[in-house]
């Protein structure tokens, strides 16, 4: 599938131009097949495939479709390093393109105000944070349109598994759910 047919979803050209410097011009099986399994479509999705199979650039395709509709994302990572990483990546890819992308982890608060009052677009956010932003303000989940989970897998750890589920479990059942 090519990016270029992905205008036929709405995705706007500024961001068909920035996935097609990403990742090239084809999609690859995994992205091609959640997209026909109805990602421009609001529809929730499990992606699970090997190691480097694409995972990752579906969950930002959904992510930036939904803020480009004017939706609020919660892009969920497990690691500081990743959130760290993700941050700086999708800040570089998305800045001319007005997607104003912030961080959340134990060690970078300086947006967690922004987060706070709706001041984003995407917010890269570690488990453990957006379950302590939660705690001092659960209305937050009524203002967000998309999750997007990268490594869900780590919900079989047994030593953060558990809460990865509460916090899941949180977000299905807020209402309006995202």
């Amino acid at each position: 599938m090519q990016v270029q047919s992905l205008e036929s979803h709405g995705v706007p050209a500024d961001i068909l131009a920035a996935w097609r410097a990403h990742v090239g011009e084809e999609l690859l099986p995994v992205q091609a097949r959640a997209v026909q399994e109805g990602l421009f479509m609001g529809r929730d999705l499990i992606v699970f495939a090997p190691t480097s199979s694409g995972k990752t650039f579906v969950g930002e395709m959904a992510a930036t479709r939904a803020a480009r509709a004017d939706l609020k994302v919660f892009y969920l990572v497990p690691l500081k390093a990743v959130a760290e990483e993700k941050y700086r990546e999708f800040r570089e890819r998305y800045a001319d393109i007005d997607i104003r992308v912030v961080i959340s982890t134990r060690d970078r608060r300086e947006y967690d105000e922004d987060i706070e009052a709706g001041k984003f677009h995407i917010a890269i956010v570690v488990f453990e944070k957006l379950q302590s932003l939660l705690v001092g303000r659960p209305e937050l989940l009524q203002k967000i349109g998309l999750v997007v989970v990268d490594e869900l897998q780590t919900i079989a750890d047994e030593s953060r598994g558990p809460e990865l589920e509460i916090l899941l479990t949180k977000i299905r059942r807020a209402s309006p759910r995202p």
